[in-house]
C-alpha cells in the first residue's frame, strides 16, 4: 500500500466530533479539532460537520482515516447497530472516496463493511485505543480519561489492556465506566444533599445545573471549555453558572451569597470525585501492583484529583499530546493506524 499523505483519527461522539491529522509517526506534525454537535437534535448534520472538521485539518484524498465512535449510543438511534451505520454513511457522505479503517474493542483495524456486520465490536471503541496507546509508553498503569460526559478507567498490566469489560454495560459493571464528567453530567445526578446555611439541604431535581457549572465557577474550566448549551440558555460564564447552581436549592443570586454558592459547588465537585474514587480503588483491588495513573481529557484535573486521593503518581497525557490529550481518543486511533502501516500489525 502506497504511504498516505497523513493519517486522520476521528472520534465521534455523541456531542462532539473530534478528529486529528498526522503527518508523522511522532506528535510534532499534528492538528487537532473540535466541533460540537449533539447528534439525537441534529442527526443530519453529522455529515456536514465531519466535513468541516476535515478542511479545518487540511486533509487531503490521500489520507487515510481510522475511525472509532461513541455516537452511537445517541438516543437519535433505537439500536447500537443503527448508530454504527449512521456514522459510517456520515463518514462515506462527509469524506466520498476516502478510505475508513474503524478500530475495534479486541484493538485491530477492520473495514466499513465488517464494522456494519459486527456493531458492537466497534461501538464505544475508543477508550480501547487510547488505552491501546498508553500501554505502548506505560506498561503498567491506570488510564483514567474523564470527558464531557464519562470517565474511562482502564487497567493495563505488563504492556496489555486488561479491562473486564468490552460493551457499555459490562464497563459499568466492572467500575471501568463512570458516568460522570466534566461537563454534561446532571448536578442532581452528582450528590442528594447539598450544604445550605450551616445545615444540608435536598436537592432541586429540576434540570438547573451540570457539572460545567460547579467546574466554571471553581476555575478549573473556562468559558471557550463550555461546548454544550447552558440549562437557562445563559451564557457560560462563572456569573451565570453561579446563578444556575443557586437554583439547585431553589435559590437565586440575591438569596445566596458567594460563600454560599462555594459551598454548594465544592460540595458537588467533592461528590463527583469521590464516584471516581470509588472506581479508581474498585480496579486497584484487582489489580494492586499498579501505582501510576496516566491522565486525560477535558476532565483531567478530576482524573488527577482521583488519582492521588488513591495513593497514585501521576503522568499527564497532555505532556505528551498537548491539547489534543483531551481528544486523545482520536489521536490514538490516527496514531494506532500510522504505527500499523508503517511497523507492521
Amino acid at each position: 500500500m502506497a504511504q498516505p499523505s497523513a493519517v486522520v483519527g476521528w472520534d465521534i461522539g455523541g456531542v462532539n466530533t473530534k478528529a486529528v491529522r498526522l503527518r508523522g509517526i511522532g506528535w510534532s506534525d499534528m492538528r487537532s479539532v473540535c466541533r460540537a454537535l449533539e447528534v439525537q437534535r441534529r442527526p443530519q448534520d453529522l455529515a456536514s460537520t465531519i466535513a468541516a472538521a476535515a478542511r479545518e485539518l487540511g486533509v487531503a484524498g490521500s489520507d487515510l482515516h481510522a475511525v472509532t465512535m461513541t455516537a452511537e449510543l445517541s438516543q437519535a438511534f433505537r439500536t447500537k447497530r443503527e448508530g454504527v451505520g449512521f456514522v459510517l454513511d456520515a463518514l462515506a457522505s462527509g469524506l466520498p472516496g476516502s478510505d475508513f479503517h474503524v478500530y475495534t474493542v479486541k484493538g485491530r483495524f477492520v473495514s466499513p463493511t465488517e464494522a456494519r456486520a459486527a456493531p458492537l465490536a466497534v461501538a464505544a471503541a475508543n477508550w480501547a485505543a487510547t488505552a491501546n496507546l498508553v500501554a505502548r509508553w506505560y506498561p503498567d498503569c491506570l488510564l483514567i480519561d474523564i470527558g464531557s460526559t464519562s470517565a474511562d478507567l482502564i487497567p493495563v498490566v505488563e504492556g496489555r489492556v486488561v479491562a473486564l469489560g468490552s460493551t457499555d454495560p459490562e464497563r459499568l459493571l466492572s467500575g471501568e465506566l463512570v458516568y460522570t464528567g466534566a461537563l454534561r453530567t446532571p448536578a442532581e445526578a452528582v450528590a442528594r444533599r447539598l450544604p445550605l446555611w450551616g445545615g444540608s439541604a435536598g436537592i432541586a431535581a429540576d434540570g438547573f445545573a451540570l457539572s460545567g457549572d460547579v467546574h466554571l465557577w471553581r476555575g478549573q474550566l473556562q468559558p471557550e471549555d463550555y461546548t454544550c448549551p447552558t440549562l437557562d440558555g445563559r451564557p457560560a460564564s462563572r456569573e451565570f453558572a453561579g446563578e444556575r447552581l443557586a437554583r439547585m436549592v431553589c435559590g437565586d443570586a440575591e438569596m445566596l451569597s458567594e460563600s454560599d454558592i462555594d459551598a454548594l459547588a465544592t460540595a458537588l465537585a467533592e461528590a463527583q470525585l469521590g464516584s471516581v474514587v470509588e472506581s479508581v480503588m474498585r480496579i486497584r483491588e484487582r489489580w494492586p501492583g499498579i501505582t501510576t495513573a496516566v491522565v486525560a481529557g477535558l476532565g483531567d484535573f478530576i482524573a488527577e484529583a482521583a488519582a492521588c486521593r488513591a495513593g497514585l503518581s501521576v503522568v499527564r497525557l497532555a505532556e505528551s499530546l498537548g491539547r489534543a490529550a483531551r481528544i486523545a481518543p482520536a489521536a490514538a486511533v490516527g496514531w494506532l493506524l500510522r504505527h500499523q502501516l508503517q511497523s507492521g500489525p
